[in-house]
Order: structure tokens, then sequence, then C-alpha cells
């Protein structure tokens, strides 16, 4: 029975490791983006994102902004800049490489304001 035991220890341990591999599979980010805007700084070597995510029936849907490097795919997560409540109809403007104007935010909830991304400044409007 000595030699058994190891050998079912080793299956538990695999089947548990399995089960645990294919629980995180299903903790992918339930989240949709839709790019409103992508504006490529004065250089072209960033651009600004705007974009409304979805989180799905529970979460209503927000407007959110990434600053990225302009080779990079449009942004997959939450924003890396604004992060606003609800659907918000910004603009956003460069006026140098290293600053960035963000226009109508209004009176919309914000979630997240990041003063600088990526060396940008992240100027607001209102």
């Amino acid at each position: 029975m000595t030699a058994t035991r190891p050998s079912r220890v080793a299956s538990v341990a695999r089947a548990l490791a399995v089960t645990a591999i294919i629980g995180l599979g299903g903790c992918a980010d339930p989240c949709g983006n839709e790019v409103v805007a992508s504006v490529a700084s004065p250089s072209g070597a960033m651009r600004a994102v705007v974009f409304t995510r979805d989180c799905g029936a529970t979460t209503g849907f927000s407007t959110q902004l990434s600053i990225v490097p302009a080779a990079d795919a449009a942004p997959t997560g939450a924003g890396n800049a604004l992060i606003l409540g609800d659907q918000v109809a910004l603009t956003v403007q460069w006026r140098s490489d290293t600053e960035l104007v963000v226009k109508g935010i209004g009176s919309a909830q914000v979630f997240r304001h990041e003063p600088t991304v990526a060396g940008v400044r992240v100027l607001e409007e209102r």
C-alpha cells in the first residue's frame, strides 16, 4: 500500500493543478472597450485613446482615456489617465509631446485622474 500512496498523492496534486489552471481561465476580464477617438501626439510617438468601457449588466458604461505608445494596440484594460462615470463626450488635444488637454468632463463623476502618464501631463479644461 505504501507504493500506491505517492502515486495517489501525485494524482491528486495533478488534479488540483489542472482545476486551478481551468479556474484561472474563467477569470478573464469581462469588460470590453470601444475606441471613440485616437489622437497622435505632435511627434507621432504617443497616442491619446478615448474609449467607452462596458463591464456588463451590473455596471454602467464609463468613458476612459489612456496614453499609449503609438505602436501599441488599442487598450484592452482600464484607462491609465482618466476614468469617468457614464458616457461623456470627451475631446483631447495635444499642446506638445508632453502636454495633453482634455475637454468635456463637465460634471461627470471622476473615478481616476492621473496628472502625469508616461511623461505626459494630463490637463483638464472645463
